[in-house]
């Protein structure tokens, strides 16, 4: 869902973007017609100025009539009594200016010198373009001056509101909202920026981490940070900090804990792919080597990892693997591993410590890659850090042999019991270390597991369930959404397109339009495009109200009961009051005229025929290619009326 609603937040902002680059390009050409205006005032005032006839203390403002023209009415000078250049320096000319074009523009202050030795012009056209002249982003601004005040080119940073719709993830219902941020209008307006909220740069309560993933947010430990205003993506932090650190591929990591006390670092965007407390994950353990080791843990003596698991209760042994520190001397150059796991560790007697590694045949399987290499190293590895005596490889299934001196390999069916494991495991330690196994042979004889109430017990404190759920087929991924390609009306329509289509906020599968009826509606209509251009939808709706007001054929009340019983002696169907549908009546006229060749196997007439006759008549059809009550009438009175010439033309041949 998160996904679709940033989906429908781009294609509204890009339909916004695209709005505003046409408005402005308006603006800016209206803005080049009014500098080329000044341009060409400037180009003329100095020609007039440098081609004078009098001298600099004679020419007035008088004589240059293209800046006179300008002179503001309530000055109290003329312009005939005021010298071209006059000026006084560090001064506020108290001489005003009228701006010629007629946009409005408030008198301005200048000295004589400047309007026609240097050409200035009107100061307000140069700066013409107003954030009013945007109309679809000054319906977002939001700011303390009025739109029409500020240029569209300010570095002004001003408030904005974006009106959009938004997804409850709770009830994936869509619902009307505001979007409310701050942003520079020149950024906004030449640079194209749409709703920083939309595109993820402001957070608030439709795209926070609380509001998509509260149980995540939940589990943050900073009291710093409010994970209503966290994103739900964030990875890497800024360039601006990460040049500050130092280091080109800094993560933004935070602190999270888990509900069992767990502590550990991650970014947001882990954490939403799925990524959890790494102590209270069971990627590295599976159910079936918890088994194993429960029954191992009853012939001997099995080492409890350090740090027992919250989550466990008491009375439950830890059946969790343990991490091996190899100290750097012994850690092979080509290792990157810190840590090494082992799934459990045994204490024999005499002093021997044992590993025991399960390999099951999914991962230890040599069809993706060969891991003997590093199964053989890690066994030397621990034995010659003296970590451990020995290494004991459960190879499950079809698993190729190791050939290790420090491991010892145990294969073991694929469908093996907890029991079977452990006979074959317990029976390669005593075949290896003899008397190192009490009480083996009572329990090879008795011939069923011991302790599989406590890995059950462990197995539903760990995973909350004993066995895994059954898998669900995997739904078919979303579909893909259809092009935005702009098809004609239907032939027959009145509607014409005023704008490109655009996907329905409610319901992002239908593609909508904007349409203007040929009837003089001055509305715009918004239709599913789809419904014009195959023509079930025509009109703004005046087909349908001239429809209604189109007078019906009158059918009397006596002939109304003689069809009503003349359908329900053939046995047709048509309702118990009401008016007699024009096909049965039309149906009943041809009946009895006698003109039952015009009638279908059911008894009425043929829609196919009627239909024909109304193309060929040039008669217009209902919506939809119907043909409409007025035409089966029509048709009868037609075929009737033909009936009636033919006999008044045989009439006097067969009196002969």
């Amino acid at each position: 869902m998160l996904r679709q609603m940033r989906s429908v937040w781009n294609n509204i902002n890009g339909a916004h973007s695209e709005r505003i680059k046409r408005e402005l390009a308006v603006a800016q050409a209206r803005q080049a017609d009014v500098t080329a205006f000044w341009n060409r005032h400037k180009a003329t005032a100095k020609d007039r100025w440098n081609s004078r006839t009098g001298g600099r203390g004679e020419t007035t403002v008088a004589d240059i009539p293209e800046v006179a023209a300008q002179w503001y009415r309530d000055n109290l000078a003329l312009p005939e009594g005021l010298l071209a250049t006059a000026q006084t320096r560090g001064e506020v000319s108290p001489y005003l200016w009228q701006c010629p074009l007629g946009l409005g523009h408030e008198p301005w202050p200048a000295w004589p010198k400047d309007r026609i030795q240097k050409g200035s012009g009107c100061p307000e056209c140069r700066r013409l373009i107003r954030l009013a002249d945007l109309p679809t982003l000054a319906a977002q601004y939001r700011g303390q001056r009025l739109a029409s005040g500020i240029t569209h080119a300010a570095h002004e940073r001003v408030s904005w509101t974006c009106r959009t719709w938004a997804l409850d993830p709770s009830t994936g219902a869509w619902q009307p909202v505001e979007h409310r941020f701050e942003a520079v209008v020149k950024e906004r307006a030449l640079q194209g920026d749409g709703c920083l909220v939309c595109a993820g740069y402001v957070i608030d309560d439709t795209n926070s981490l609380s509001t998509w993933f509260p149980e995540i947010a939940d589990e943050l430990d900073a009291p710093d940070l409010d994970p209503r205003r966290l994103p739900t993506s964030q990875h890497n932090t800024p360039r601006k900090h990460g040049a500050q650190a130092g280091s080109r591929g800094a993560y933004a990591t935070l602190p999270w804990r888990c509900r069992h006390g767990h502590g550990w670092e991650a970014t947001i965007l882990n954490r939403v792919q799925g990524t959890g407390c790494g102590k209270c994950s069971t990627s590295g353990i599976s159910k079936e080597q918890v088994r194993l080791v429960a029954e191992l843990a009853g012939l001997i003596d099995l080492v409890p990892p350090e740090g027992r698991d919250p989550r466990l209760p008491d009375g439950v042994p830890d059946f969790a693997s343990h991490r091996l520190t190899v100290p750097p001397e012994d850690k092979p150059d080509r290792w990157r591993y810190k840590d090494v796991e082992v799934d459990a560790v045994f204490n024999l007697p005499h002093g021997v410590r044992v590993g025991l590694e399960y390999d099951g045949a999914f991962h230890h399987s040599d069809r993706q890659r060969d891991r003997r290499q590093y199964e053989n190293d890690k066994s030397r590895v621990l034995v010659e850090a003296g970590l451990l005596d020995l290494l004991i490889h459960v190879r499950v299934g079809d698993l190729p042999e190791l050939e290790a001196p420090h491991a010892l390999g145990v294969a073991v069916p694929e469908r093996a019991t907890a029991y079977q494991q452990a006979s074959a495991v317990a029976s390669a330690l005593s075949e290896r270390f003899p008397e190192t196994v009490p009480g083996l042979h009572a329990y090879l004889n008795g011939g069923t597991a011991r302790r599989q109430a406590a890995a059950d017990a462990y197995i539903t404190a760990v995973w909350g369930e004993l066995r895994p759920p059954r898998q669900k087929p995997k739904k078919a991924g979303p579909p893909t959404p259809r092009r935005l390609s702009p098809t004609a009306p239907h032939a027959d329509s009145l509607l014409s397109p005023v704008s490109e289509p655009y996907r329905n906020p409610e319901n992002p599968d239908e593609i909508i339009r904007d349409y203007r009826c040929g009837c003089g509606n001055p509305e715009i209509i918004t239709s599913v495009q789809s419904q014009v251009t195959y023509g079930n939808t025509r009109s703004c709706g005046c087909l349908a109200t001239q429809a209604r007001r189109r007078p019906r054929p009158t059918v009397s009340g006596t002939e109304t009961h003689a069809v009503r019983a003349w359908a329900q002696q053939r046995g047709t169907a048509i309702g118990g009051s009401g008016r007699v549908p024009d096909r049965v009546t039309a149906s009943y006229r041809l009946d009895q005229a006698g003109r039952d060749d015009l009638l279908g196997p059911d008894g009425l007439l043929d829609e196919a025929r009627v239909r024909q006759w109304a193309l060929l008549a040039v008669r217009q059809l209902g919506a939809r290619g119907r043909v409409t009550g007025e035409l089966w009438l029509d048709y009868c009175a037609e075929q009737l009326a033909a009936g009636t010439q033919i006999k008044e033309i045989l009439a006097p041949l067969v009196g002969r």
